[in-house]
């Protein structure tokens, strides 16, 4: 379990890893795990009538679902910021043409104009029910996440949605996270 800025107790459902082909070769440049607050998330799940146990169903119930939800990039490389931002905005700017938020695009990726996103730093972007998105860069080694004061706060849910649908949806950037992220809300859903 894990708390942040906001919300109660979170359940770690697992990471996956983002792998960046260049060439032939494959870099993991970050692990991204999926947070979700433990008991509206639980309650949520149980109530929710799933299909099927799908990674496509699951996951877009965790994305709908009415719980603060939280992704952590945990890098596993140094970047410079300039490549991190490249990296986002190459999945992220379909995602907002389709869901929306477009007016957030620009603040979004000049927040992380200068940061050091060296191996070890963790970003941690929180949704929550309010339809707010609220992030920041920590240093390596960083866990007092229930005490920090994010940086960023975006008040846009369609934003939220993009940013998120990134990682859950069926054209995720992390499929073995995708994967995870199903058997653990499935326990959690028992």
């Amino acid at each position: 379990m894990q708390t942040f800025w906001e919300g109660g107790q979170y359940a770690n459902l697992g990471s996956g890893t983002r792998t960046k082909k260049v060439g032939f070769m494959g870099f993991k440049v970050y692990n991204i795990a999926l947070y979700v607050e433990a008991q509206p998330a639980t309650a949520a799940l149980r109530q929710t009538r799933l299909r099927d146990e799908t990674p496509n169903t699951v996951c877009a119930a965790l994305a709908q679902g009415q719980f603060r939800k939280v992704v952590q990039f945990q890098m596993l490389r140094d970047v410079t910021s300039t490549q991190f931002k490249d990296g986002l905005r190459e999945n992220l700017v379909p995602n907002v043409k389709q869901y929306g938020g477009e007016k957030y695009l620009d603040t979004f990726m000049s927040f992380f104009d200068h940061k050091k996103i060296a191996k070890g730093t963790v970003i941690p972007l929180l949704w929550s029910t309010d339809g707010s998105l609220t992030l920041d860069v920590f240093p390596p080694g960083f866990s007092q996440f229930s005490s920090a004061r994010p940086s960023l706060r975006i008040d846009s849910n369609a934003f939220c949605q993009a940013v998120f649908d990134i990682y859950l949806s069926p054209e995720s950037i992390v499929p073995d996270g995708r994967k995870r992220w199903t058997a653990s809300a499935l326990q959690m859903a028992k």
